[in-house]
């Protein structure tokens, strides 16, 4: 490997450009390939696996350059390079036609260009003036769906309709780092190749690199489970004509009520992420969930939907799924009794779980401990409630960690038990679930702040991580009046006031810097996890259950 005094560089700041450059590509192709094959060699050494947040790939990418004597401006090109090794074996066993293309239109000749440009990109007349035409025929005939646009937006949506696996992506060093070293946003195996220089056109791309990387091949690989299969065979589970005989329900009232608002539609996260955990561990990944998994993806949505009736008519909420509550429907004494059954159908499911004993009493044990803690934090805030004063956030923190952690701890851990997972693994499961847990109450306040929120902490006078840090960051009068409409001390302070208030203080602006920070930390307790599958699936909860987009 050349010392970084020998190394020659391509700047990036743009052609013609008096800047100093932000970052720089190796200049040569032997350069290039010296870097790969130290990649290459530290990521085999540290057995390294996807997906890595970008504070990894900083750190690795340091190692790197520390290591071979590497001048420090190549860090983000390392950066790319160790994303790419460590995804490279998952995107080789992707067919072809399950793979996409991405080339940016800047490769395109400014003067001999004749293509034009609709709503999904340049569609190149294959004219011959410039590379474009010629890879992207090369890769059509591989069977691979080639698109020529600036930006992710498309094969985001291809993405999420589920019609590519693996993306290839040509770019500009600062898009490339946008749309392949944030991995949290989609976990889609990439592989990226930053332009050897930037502008709008006439750019230039390593060519043979671009034919190496679309032509990988391999064996299959464990990647993360297929959440749309898994979603669609956990549904099944809650077919309404299924229920009854899956549950041994009777025609009782509490029953029938029960079995009903379990069948209503919602998101489910809470069955599929259990069932995700097990897939991701399990030896045999493709084979139809087992009857103890089935058994503990129904309990955790019986003891899930048994909550939500509690909740409903704790909150006084009317409506919930776009159809009335279960105590609107029935009245709450009914509502209650439906909810104590579901309560006990799924600590029955657990309890009858096909499994060896030990890990049976291991599950209930887990499950009855989470709601014990559970039923703690929602006690305190229902306390607070009663005799309401201002909260410091780390309080409200704290409330949110015991009402909402468990629940995620519960769902991961039965899943992993299903499959037999060591002690490691639920460690991890445990203190990933405290991080992920309290982000999804900062996420709910922050969106509940919005306009157009389902419920408004604010006007219901709950613990709120939004009031919390505009109460600690306001002063005098207007600390005063956040305080009182908090604690609903003057109940006479109109709402819009109060959202200028906290929209004045900042607290807008320090929560979210909060649930970035919870997102942070959570993909730093998955950087050791050693099973990829379940690392995919984890880091796909932080972008889904965590909107991290």
């Amino acid at each position: 490997m050349s010392s970084s005094t020998e190394m020659t560089y391509v700047s990036v700041a743009g052609k013609g450009s008096s800047a100093a450059p932000l970052y720089h590509v190796p200049g040569s192709s032997g350069e290039r390939d010296g870097m790969k094959a130290a990649v290459r060699d530290f990521v085999s050494r540290r057995s390294l696996i996807a997906p890595m947040s970008r504070m990894e790939l900083e750190e690795h990418a340091a190692d790197i350059a520390s290591e071979n004597g590497l001048d420090p401006r190549v860090r983000e090109f390392l950066m790319i390079l160790v994303h790419n090794e460590v995804w490279k074996d998952v995107v080789a066993s992707v067919p072809f036609r399950r793979r996409t293309l991405l080339l940016p239109p800047c490769l395109r000749s400014r003067l001999k260009c004749p293509a034009r440009f609709d709503e999904f990109g340049l569609m190149c007349e294959r004219c011959g003036s410039c590379v474009l035409g010629t890879i992207g025929e090369e890769a059509e005939e591989l069977g691979y769906a080639v698109l020529i646009a600036e930006g992710t937006t498309v094969v985001a949506g291809l993405i999420e309709q589920g019609m590519i696996d693996a993306v290839i992506g040509v770019s500009c060093m600062p898009s490339l780092e946008r749309a392949f070293i944030s991995v949290s946003s989609t976990v889609v195996p990439g592989i990226a190749i930053p332009l050897l220089e930037e502008g709008c056109s006439d750019t230039q791309a390593d060519v043979e690199w671009i034919r190496e990387c679309l032509r990988l091949t391999g064996p299959a690989v464990r990647a993360a489970p297929d959440m749309g299969a898994l979603r669609r065979e956990v549904a099944s589970l809650f077919e309404p004509a299924c229920l009854p005989a899956l549950l041994r329900a009777g025609t009782a009232t509490a029953e029938t009520v029960a079995i009903e608002w379990l069948g209503r539609a919602g998101k489910r996260w809470r069955p599929v992420l259990a069932a995700g955990v097990y897939r991701a561990l399990a030896e045999k990944a493709d084979a139809p969930l087992p009857g103890h998994v089935r058994s503990v993806v129904l309990a955790v949505e019986c003891i899930h939907k048994a909550s939500l009736i509690y909740d409903d008519i704790q909150d006084r909420d009317d409506c919930r799924y776009g159809e009335p509550t279960v105590h609107m429907v029935h009245g709450i004494p009914v509502a209650l009794t439906a909810s104590l059954y579901l309560l006990g159908l799924g600590y029955r499911l657990l309890s009858e779980c096909d499994i060896p004993a030990g890990v049976r009493a291991e599950m209930l044990t887990l499950a009855t401990d989470g709601h014990c803690e559970l039923c703690r934090g929602q006690g305190d805030e229902l306390g607070w409630m009663r005799d309401p004063r201002p909260l410091s956030p780390d309080e409200v923190l704290d409330i949110f960690r015991r009402k909402t952690a468990p629940s995620f701890e519960v769902v991961f851990r039965l899943g992993a038990m299903c499959a037999g997972a060591g002690g490691d693994v639920h460690g991890m499961l445990t203190e990933y679930s405290s991080i992920v847990g309290v982000a999804y109450q900062i996420l709910d306040d922050m969106d509940d702040f919005k306009s157009g929120g389902d419920v408004d902490d604010v006007k219901m006078g709950r613990p709120s991580i939004v009031m919390a840090l505009a109460h600690q960051m306001a002063e005098g009068q207007v600390r005063e009046r956040i305080a009182a409409a908090w604690t609903r001390s003057d109940r006479n302070i109109p709402f819009d006031e109060v959202r200028g208030l906290i929209a004045a203080t900042g607290a807008e602006k320090a929560a979210a810097g909060l649930l970035d920070e919870h997102r942070r930390r959570a993909a730093e307790v998955l950087r050791n996890a050693r099973s990829r599958p379940l690392k995919m699936l984890l880091h796909t909860v932080l972008a889904k259950v965590l909107k991290n987009d």
